[in-house]
């Protein structure tokens, strides 16, 4: 199988051997694959400087196997202009943090074009610093957009039972394959309705600030239970390699 000038983006990249690595990337219309990048980590490799996170790309392999061979892979000049500079600090942290969702939550070869499209307006976003959209919005988008994509769409006004709407101040839990049951009284791992509420839409946007915190919770949650998701390590090495920590 060969499969030419695919747009692509990186997401992390391990040693393979001395001089060759393995990249896992997210590409358009074949989903999230490991390509074998041989020569890669020698000093005058080609693409070396181009196999970075965040970066537009287009990237041509070959081969049948699990992991197929890197044949190509250059910066997409069609959409480089709208990157105005490497992301830094909490942008560079949120960028990382999209990217271990999507190693974690998506399988490989499995196309999730809506999904690449969502990202690469991530990306496009977190470039912007004059944007209007807060980090928050953006990774609550991000997330959202991938649970529907995995399958684990959740409606964020509707009870359980399909037809009772949530109340702004009643308090709900999240269950699993179920949605939102509603509890008597505010207790561990529950939510107020208009927490919940707050995160429905195709535009989140929490004008309120005491939503965020909270929201930000129940998204952890749905994620832990639906996708698997796990405390992120990317704040944590960014942080240590920055001498923060």
């Amino acid at each position: 199988m060969r499969v030419f000038n695919q747009p692509a983006y990186v997401l992390i990249a391990r040693p393979y051997s001395e001089t060759s690595s393995i990249v896992e990337v997210f590409t358009r219309d074949h989903g999230r694959l490991g390509l074998i990048a041989k020569g890669a980590k020698r000093l005058k490799s080609k693409i070396k400087g181009v196999l970075q996170p965040f970066q537009p790309l287009l990237v041509s392999w070959t081969g049948k196997g699990e992991v197929p061979t890197l044949t190509a892979a250059e910066i997409d000049l069609s959409r480089i202009d709208l990157f105005d500079f490497e992301l830094k600090g909490d942008r560079l942290v949120c960028g990382f943090y999209c990217n271990e969702l999507l190693v974690r939550s998506i399988h490989r070869y499995d196309p999730h074009s809506r999904l690449f499209d969502v990202y690469n307006e991530t990306v496009l976003e977190l470039n912007n610093v004059k944007s209007k959209k807060s980090l928050a919005d953006l990774l609550r988008f991000f997330e959202q957009s991938l649970i529907k994509e995995a399958g684990y769409a959740v409606d964020f006004l509707m009870e359980s039972d399909g037809s009772s709407l949530i109340e702004d101040d009643a308090f709900y839990r999240f269950q699993s394959g179920k949605g939102f049951v509603k509890v008597n009284q505010a207790s561990l791992n529950s939510y107020q309705g208009r927490v919940i509420k707050s995160l429905h839409g195709s535009n989140y946007l929490a004008t309120e600030l005491e939503l965020i915190g909270p929201a930000k919770q129940l998204m952890r949650e749905v994620l832990s239970q639906s996708v698997g998701y796990k405390e992120i390590t990317s704040r944590h090495l960014f942080l240590t390699r920055q001498g923060l920590e």
